[in-house]
């Protein structure tokens, strides 16, 4: 695995989402990505089909939503949005609080997805996560994923 030298963008944190719902989570965390830029229109279709074929839960209520390898032409960069929700949601079998939707290539999904569950299993950085009404702070963390 490589060392990437750039952070990733944080576009968005959202705190007290509220949403029914895996797949309407899902398709907000999408349409964020679309909206800030990270990505073109058809993005977060791209996520939910994504979601539909293997769950992007990780464990400890938080899930990782990323898209699809062949949706990467949709791509304007590589991003992340954060969002916690107001309650936990059923996710599968489990519930979710926290959910990181990633923006970025195939190629590099992977390397991501392992540096964020490093991030997530740091206790002081998942509490902060968890608990913090401070957008900046919870982005601080995620950029330096």
């Amino acid at each position: 695995m490589s060392t990437r030298q750039s952070a990733l963008t944080v576009h968005a944190v959202h705190l007290d989402v509220k949403v029914a719902s895996r797949w309407e989570a899902v398709a907000h965390l999408g349409a964020e990505l679309e909206r800030t830029g990270a990505a073109h229109t058809g993005y977060a279709g791209s996520l939910v089909a994504r979601e539909r074929r293997f769950s992007t839960y990780l464990g400890h209520g938080i899930a990782v939503p990323h898209a699809l390898h062949t949706h990467d032409y949709l791509l304007t960069g590589e991003g992340m949005v954060f969002a916690r929700f107001t309650a936990p949601i059923p996710w599968d079998d489990e519930e979710v609080s926290i959910a990181v939707a990633v923006a970025a290539p195939a190629s590099a999904q992977v390397e991501i997805l392992c540096r964020l569950t490093a991030t997530f299993l740091n206790p002081g950085h998942l509490d902060t996560l968890a608990t913090s009404a401070d957008p900046t702070a919870i982005a601080r963390i995620l950029q330096h994923t």
